[in-house]
């Protein structure tokens, strides 16, 4: 971690920071100018420049705070997702300068940032998110979140890093942590992203983020539907809704289409199924030849029937 980063912005009340690799489009720029029309900084680390930064946001060195090559999950059915670097380099920030953490997919709705020291949210009943965060420098469930995933890095799987870590870690660093509703940062649910584009959900949306103080978009869930971001949303959509009431200004090549929008979320639920099912499996053999292998005397032949077993159920469960 480099020692040289040094907070240039004032009261941590008026910053957040992020972190970003990649093209840039005008969804993110959409995100992050929703906190600079608040009044508040925003600085985005990168490892290259940005093109297509919105007025009142800085770009600064993603190497001032964590001097390490962009990591990306190596496991997941979907290609590599640097999200696993964007675990990696909230921890590395929050633990060594404390502040508001936020993803480049998370729009701010109130008219300012909770006044609070802390801030973590869930994003169901039983699990936290952390794509906005406040914490103080040091603070113990962030340097444990951050050593683990430092000691897993090159081996993390999908969820390793991120909310199922935050969810495991609380308890014990944190047991009395006072954690936000789910409806102020994730009122629609990963499942539901298409909602955000689909113009029949409009005032769906609206409504149940009407007390929300953030929403998050959950750009990974685009990235895996493949829902280009270099077009405009359709119309009637809550966040063509979005881009009017912030003035976005963006010269469109073309507009996305809600029932193809609808189609592709349909198709990466019906593939994380099938990628759920088939990672299970694969533990599963591994597990239970490891633990076969140990046992004197045992032989293959009973670990292949044991093999037909587990295809029969595993084969089952994928197609329910």
């Amino acid at each position: 971690m480099a020692e040289t980063f040094n907070p240039k912005s004032g009261s941590p009340d008026r910053v957040v920071r992020c972190f970003w690799h990649g093209p840039f489009s005008p969804y993110e720029a959409l995100c992050l100018s929703s906190f600079v029309a608040a009044g508040i900084a925003v600085e985005l680390f990168s490892e290259a420049p940005v093109a297509g930064l919105p007025a009142g946001v800085t770009r600064r060195d993603a190497r001032e705070i964590l001097d390490h090559e962009v990591a990306v999950y190596r496991h997941e059915f979907d290609g590599p997702s640097p999200s696993l670097h964007s675990n990696h380099f909230r921890y590395a920030l929050l633990e060594k300068v404390g502040g508001w953490w936020i993803d480049t997919d998370v729009l701010l709705m109130a008219a300012t940032l909770p006044a609070t020291d802390i801030f973590v949210a869930r994003q169901s009943d039983h699990e936290l998110n952390g794509s906005a965060l406040r914490f103080p420098p040091g603070h113990p469930l962030i340097g444990a979140a951050r050593k683990r995933t430092a000691a897993v890095l090159e081996d993390a799987r999908w969820g390793d890093t991120g909310p199922r870590l935050l969810t495991e870690l609380q308890p014990e660093h944190a047991p009395d942590l006072s954690i936000a509703p789910r409806e102020s940062a994730y009122a629609i649910g990963a499942d539901e992203f298409q909602k955000f584009l689909l113009p029949e959900a409009c005032e769906e949306v609206e409504s149940r983020t009407a007390d929300s103080t953030f929403v998050h978009l959950w750009n990974e869930m685009w990235r895996k539907a493949g829902v280009p971001k270099n077009i405009a949303p359709p119309k009637g959509s809550w966040l063509d809704r979005m881009f009017e009431r912030h003035r976005i200004a963006v010269m469109w090549s073309d507009r996305l289409d809600a029932d193809h929008v609808a189609r592709w979320a349909a198709l990466r639920r019906d593939r994380d199924h099938a990628g759920h099912y088939n990672l299970v499996h694969d533990r599963e053999l591994a597990r239970l030849r490891a633990e076969l292998e140990a046992r004197p005397g045992v032989r293959l032949s009973g670990f292949d029937r044991i093999i037909s077993s587990l295809k029969r159920h595993f084969g089952s469960s994928r197609g329910r």
